[in-house]
């Protein structure tokens, strides 16, 4: 019996479902490097917190734009439009806000990002579950 714990241990380890990893996925807006990270990968049904970093050329993280996140599904036949803006908020030296995806399948992430007087946009495409 005591030979078999051990074995037993191992596919227990084995079996148990993995831990669900943040995501992130980065991308240059001019020379601006803009990353984002959800905390499960995939994105959920449901609430996902959004991190937003962006960093000017030299690395310094940029604490004074205004983000829109603009979240939707591409548009399909016989669908309803699905298409939701939400303010980041700074904190600390990351934006952060909440996408409440409401059905599973492709998503764009469009976040506008006002530097100054100029407003740009970057995209980024998740697949929720």
């Amino acid at each position: 019996m005591l030979r078999l714990l051990p074995c037993f241990l191992v596919f227990l380890f084995l079996a148990a479902p993995a831990p669900v990893s943040a995501s992130e996925a980065r991308k240059m807006m001019g020379s601006y490097e803009v990353l984002i990270r959800l905390d499960r990968q995939p994105p959920i049904v449901g609430d996902n917190p959004l991190e937003i970093e962006i960093k000017e050329p030299a690395g310094r993280r940029v604490t004074e734009a205004r983000v829109l996140v603009n979240y939707y599904m591409p548009p399909m036949p016989r669908m309803a439009p699905m298409n939701y803006t939400v303010p980041a908020k700074l904190k600390g030296d990351r934006y952060q806000t909440v996408m409440r995806l409401i059905m599973d399948g492709p998503w764009i992430i469009a976040l506008k990002i006002t530097l100054g007087d100029k407003t740009s946009t970057v995209k980024f495409h998740i697949n929720a579950r």
